[in-house]
């Protein structure tokens, strides 16, 4: 997908990714319908059980389900690390984590505990699964490229990451809440937003960047160091959090660190070699820009809302990318798989999802965005900003939806029968 050489022998089923991307924007919906069902205040304390629910239903439903998703189809193709039985794998990972996300959000949006202990058993397959797997395959890896080296740090922090959060799931049930609970979910955040979802996007990003925009290649510095330092700054940041020690110079280099890779992503894409226009384009550049500006508002606290810096890295940042790349990879692997089975006569790339009905999805993306953060000083608005998150999600969908299903209608055909694309 991202490099020469690229066979079906590497890349695993179509279907294996697609079906990851499909549920994400599903529960993208069902996580916009939260904010026109409970209250405010509710749903925006990062302490309720609400927010917690709504928090995950996000991170898991949405961000690990395409994360997931797309790993599974990179993996091969950027490290040569070929998942066996990939439809197995798909199947067991994907099933788990729908049902673990909804069990867990739900444990806490109506209060059943029993939910929590269903939601642990099936996240800890998926997660068990899933980084078991890519970790034992990314360390075999000989030729090491910067994305693999992310890859593998972005794997280990994913781990640890469920770790933490199967330790502090079982607190919630055990009611062992002591003085350190809070430094663990602290510590669980940082794993995530740092290490699961941003050393992800940063490796990855080495690669898509130059290559599917042409583009110049991000600085060695940022490539080689970058990850590495995010990465033993995380184990650093347990020791602050756990001892009390102050995080302000921690904090501050989290903030350089990828204030300094948006910095050159943008610079790198408002200087590509081949300035034709691409949609996707958009996506990367809004994400790129909603980083810095999160990580403004983390470092002077501004508003203090912890509300304000979701929307604009979880929402804004990670999931504005996130779809860049799913509109990206969905034609591709389209086109990829069916010129590999004999298709000579096909739609290009950019016809497989129109580019004017990616558009209009992105709009309402921002919308929403913006509604969301208007909504922290006109409570009201948040009604407006779940309608626009909603639609955007089905816009999502659908687009999505309708690439697959013109890849499917072209497969049935006889790759000689050039009336199928008249």
């Amino acid at each position: 997908m991202f490099s020469q050489g690229l066979s079906l022998n590497q890349a695993p089923s179509i279907y294996v990714p697609l079906r990851f991307f499909l549920s994400a924007p599903i529960f993208g919906v069902l996580f916009g319908a939260l904010f026109l069902f409970f209250p405010f205040e509710e749903i925006t304390n990062r302490y309720s059980s609400i927010a917690i629910g709504a928090v995950h239903l996000f991170t898991l439903g949405i961000l690990t389900m395409i994360i997931f998703g797309a790993m599974q189809q990179m993996m091969p193709v950027l490290a040569g690390a070929i998942i066996k039985k990939s439809k197995l794998f798909a199947w067991i990972v994907h099933i788990s984590l729908i049902l673990g996300t909804l069990s867990f959000s739900s444990s806490f949006i109506f209060e059943i505990k029993i939910l929590l202990h269903i939601a642990i058993l099936f996240l800890s397959i998926a997660f068990l699964t899933f980084f078991y797997t890519t970790i034992r395959l990314l360390f075999k890896v000989e030729f090491l490229t910067s994305t693999v080296k992310a890859m593998r740090l972005f794997s280990l922090s994913g781990l640890i990451t469920a770790i933490l959060g199967v330790y502090l799931a079982i607190a919630h049930i055990s009611f062992d809440i002591g003085l350190s609970h809070y430094s663990i979910v602290n510590l669980h955040i940082l794993f995530g937003v740092f290490g699961f979802a941003s050393l992800l996007i940063m490796g990855v990003s080495f690669q898509v960047i130059p290559m599917f925009y042409v583009a110049p290649d991000l600085p060695k510095f940022i490539q080689n160091k970058a990850p590495n330092i995010l990465f033993i700054s995380l184990f650093i940041s347990g020791i602050f959090l756990i001892f009390g020690i102050d995080f302000l110079i921690l904090k501050l280099l989290f903030i350089l660190i990828l204030c300094t890779f948006a910095f050159y992503g943008l610079k790198s894409l408002n200087n590509r070699k081949r300035p034709v226009f691409d949609i996707t384009l958009w996506y990367w550049k809004l994400s790129l820009v909603m980083l810095i500006i999160s990580m403004i508002i983390w470092l002077f606290n501004l508003f203090d809302s912890s509300f304000l810096l979701f929307i604009t890295f979880a929402i804004g940042f990670l999931y504005s990318l996130l779809q860049g790349m799913v509109y990206k990879i969905i034609p591709f692997l389209s086109w990829f798989h069916l010129s590999s089975k004999g298709y000579f006569s096909l739609p290009t790339i950019r016809e497989f999802i129109e580019e004017k009905y990616i558009r209009y999805q992105f709009y309402f993306h921002c919308l929403a965005v913006v509604f969301f953060i208007l909504s922290i000083f006109i409570n009201q608005m948040i009604y407006i900003a779940a309608i626009l998150f909603i639609s955007s999600n089905i816009f999502f969908f659908i687009n999505c939806f309708v690439g697959i299903k013109k890849y499917a209608k072209i497969a049935k055909t006889d790759p000689m029968d050039i009336s199928a694309f008249k």
